[in-house]
C-alpha cells in the first residue's frame, strides 16, 4: 500500500465528513446585535463555532468589555501629529506590530513638548493590547519592558482591574475560543479595523476566582520572565562594548542618526564596491574602532566562529495544510511571540526540505532581503519550526559560544557592518559571501562566555516563558470544551454510604472541578469579606473565630 503522505506532489484532502463547513444560517437578532452589519466576514463560522462551544459548556459569560463587562475601560487612543525628537526630548514610540515583538525595537521618540494628550498615548503595566488596524488579532500582555512607553493608534488598550485578571483575558483572547471573536468584527474594504465597542460583542468565560488568577499568573509570570530575558540581552551588549573598550557608535559617528555627511576614500580601499551605501561613514568608524583593538579580529566565515552559513534556497513548490503541519515563519514573525496567520506545511510534501529549512535551538538567523540586518537566536521551543527563505541560518561554531556570537551580530557594531553589504535598487539582499565577510573580535575565551552564557540564560527564560503561555491557554481551552457535568447542590447532603458499597467512577468529575462549582455560587461580596492573608494566616483567624463562638 503507498502512504501517499510522503509524496512531494501530494496534496492532503480531507474526507468529506471533516470538511469544514462553508455556509450557515442566522437569525435575525444576530444581525441587530452586530449592528445590523450584513456582510458575511461579520458572521464568520469559526467565530459561530466558538460561541456555540462556550456557550455549551457549564461556564458563566458575560460581555469582555462594556456594561456588565469584565472590563470597564478600553480605548484606542487618536490620530496625532508624530513629532519625533531625540532620546532626550522624547517618550519611546512602538508601533501596533511590537505588542508581540519579544524584544520591542525603539526606533523613535515622541516629542513631549509638541504632542498633545500623551499621556493617553502611554501604555500602563498589565495592559491588554490588541492590534486593531490592518493586522487584526495580535494579543500583547504589557509587562515592565512595554510600561510607559508610548503606543500608536492603531492598538486597542484594554485595562483590567488587576494584573491576574489582564492575564486571564490575554490566555483567552489567544485561544481558539477568543481571538476568532476579535477577527469576525473587522470592517473595512481595504484595511481592515475594529474599534473599542466590537469588545462588547467578545463573550469571555467567568470563571472562578481561584482559576482565573491560576491562569492569570502563568501569563503574567511569562511576561516578566521575557523582561528579565530583555535585561540580560542588554547587559550581554553592554559587556560586549565594555569588555572589547568599544565605544557605542552613535557617540562617536556623526551621521548615526542619519545626518548629511561625506565620506572621503582612497581607490584601494574600494574592495570593488562603489555604492556610497558601502561606504558609509559610520561603518567606517566601525572599521577604524575594530583596527585599533588589542584582540585578534577575523571574519564571521572564519571555520572557528561558524560550523556553516546557510542561505536557504526558495523552495517555491510549497503545499500547505489548515490544521497540524510545521509551522512557517516569515522573516517578520521570527522576531513575534505568538504572530496570526502562521501558514503550515505539510509533512509529507516537504521532507526532503526539512533539513534546509528547520530551525534549531540556539540557530542565529539574520534577515537577508528587504528588511537586513535583523538578528534572531531561537529559543527551544522554535525548534524543529521552520522558516522562509528571507532569513540567512547561522550555525556557531563548536569553540564559540553562540551567544556571543548572536551579542556581535546584534549590537550596533554588527548592524551596520552587516547592513553596509547590502546591495540592491528596489529590494536590498545579502549574500552568504558578504555576511561570511564581516568582521568579527575574538577575545580570550573567559570574555566570549561571560557574554555569551547571559544570551543563552536569556533564551531558557524566553522558552520557559513560552511553556508558561502554553500552558495556561491549554488550561483554559480544556476546561470549555470538557462535557458538562452537573450541577451540585450545595443543601442536599448525601448520608456516606458503607465503604464495601462505593465504586469507581470513571466519568466522575475531579474534586477541583465540584471545588470551583461550589465556589462560583457564592457571591462575590462574600468573597471580599475575605481577609487577604486568609492563607498566611490561618491559624490567627481560626482562634479570633472560636473566641467569638
Amino acid at each position: 500500500m503507498v502512504n501517499y503522505a510522503f509524496q512531494p506532489d501530494y496534496t492532503p484532502i480531507s474526507p468529506p465528513d471533516e470538511s469544514e463547513k462553508l455556509s450557515t444560517t442566522i437569525k435575525l437578532s444576530e444581525v441587530f446585535d452586530a449592528g445590523v452589519r450584513l456582510e458575511a466576514s461579520a458572521f464568520s463560522i469559526e467565530a459561530h463555532n466558538a460561541v456555540t462551544a462556550l456557550k455549551n459548556s457549564v461556564l458563566q459569560l458575560i460581555p469582555l468589555y462594556g456594561e456588565g463587562g469584565l472590563c470597564q475601560e478600553a480605548h484606542n487612543a487618536f490620530r496625532f501629529k508624530r513629532i519625533y525628537v531625540d532620546a532626550e526630548h522624547g517618550v519611546p514610540f512602538l508601533s501596533s506590530s511590537e505588542i508581540i515583538s519579544l524584544r520591542p525595537r525603539i526606533e523613535n521618540y515622541l516629542s513631549r513638548k509638541y504632542t498633545k494628550n500623551l499621556s493617553k498615548l502611554l501604555i500602563q503595566k498589565w495592559d491588554v493590547l490588541i492590534s486593531c488596524s490592518g493586522t487584526i488579532g495580535n494579543i500583547g500582555l504589557a509587562s515592565e519592558t512595554f510600561t510607559g512607553k508610548a503606543l500608536s493608534q492603531h492598538a486597542i488598550r484594554l485595562r483590567a482591574n488587576d494584573a491576574e485578571t489582564a492575564g486571564y483575558i490575554t490566555a483567552f483572547l489567544r485561544s481558539r475560543y477568543g481571538r476568532p471573536q476579535l477577527t469576525q468584527a473587522t470592517y473595512g474594504s481595504v484595511i481592515v479595523h475594529i474599534e473599542p465597542e466590537h469588545l462588547e460583542r467578545v463573550l469571555i468565560p467567568n470563571l472562578p476566582p481561584i482559576r482565573q488568577i491560576a491562569i492569570g499568573r502563568l501569563m503574567c509570570k511569562a511576561g516578566e520572565l521575557r523582561d528579565e530575558a530583555n535585561r540580560l540581552l542588554d547587559k550581554a551588549d553592554r559587556l560586549l562594548h565594555e569588555r572589547l573598550n568599544l565605544p557605542y557608535l552613535k557617540t562617536i559617528a556623526p551621521s548615526y542618526d542619519n545626518a548629511s555627511v561625506i565620506a572621503k576614500i582612497k581607490a584601494s580601499q574600494l574592495m570593488g564596491r562603489l555604492e556610497g551605501s558601502f561606504h558609509d561613514s559610520v561603518a567606517l568608524m566601525a572599521e577604524k574602532q575594530l583596527g585599533e583593538l588589542s584582540v585578534e579580529v577575523t571574519t564571521v566565515g572564519d571555520l572557528r566562529v561558524t560550523k556553516e552559513i546557510r542561505p536557504i534556497t526558495k523552495f517555491r513548490k510549497r503545499t500547505y495544510v489548515e490544521k497540524g503541519g510545521i509551522p512557517l515563519l516569515s522573516s517578520k514573525q521570527i522576531f513575534q511571540i505568538d504572530p496570526v496567520d502562521v501558514k503550515r506545511l505539510a509533512k509529507g510534501a516537504h521532507t526532503k526540505d526539512l533539513p534546509e529549512i528547520q530551525l534549531e535551538e540556539n540557530m542565529i538567523a539574520v534577515t537577508r532581503s528587504g528588511t537586513i540586518g535583523r538578528v534572531q537566536i531561537f529559543p527551544a521551543y522554535m525548534a524543529k519550526w521552520t522558516a522562509s527563505e528571507d532569513a540567512t541560518r547561522i550555525l556557531a561554531s563548536e569553540t564559540i559560544n553562540p551567544g556571543y556570537l548572536y551579542t556581535w551580530l546584534a549590537s550596533d557594531y554588527g548592524y551596520c557592518l552587516v547592513t553596509r553589504q547590502s546591495y540592491g535598487s528596489v529590494i536590498v539582499h545579502i549574500d552568504l559571501e558578504m555576511l561570511a565577510s564581516v568582521p568579527i573580535p575574538l577575545p580570550e575565551q573567559s570574555i566570549r562566555d561571560e557574554i555569551g552564557n547571559l544570551v543563552l540564560k536569556a533564551n531558557r527564560l524566553r522558552n520557559e516563558a513560552w511553556h508558561n503561555e502554553q500552558d495556561a491557554i491549554n488550561q483554559l481551552e480544556t476546561l470549555i470544551a470538557r462535557k458538562q457535568t452537573p450541577q451540585i447542590q450545595i443543601e442536599s447532603v448525601q448520608q456516606p454510604s458503607a465503604l464495601s458499597e462505593l465504586t469507581f467512577d470513571p466519568d466522575a468529575p475531579p474534586i477541583w472541578e465540584l471545588v470551583a462549582q461550589i465556589s462560583a455560587q457564592v457571591p462575590d461580596e462574600e468573597w471580599k469579606k475575605l481577609p487577604t492573608d486568609l492563607a498566611r494566616r490561618f491559624d490567627y483567624y481560626q482562634k479570633q473565630r472560636q473566641g467569638q463562638d
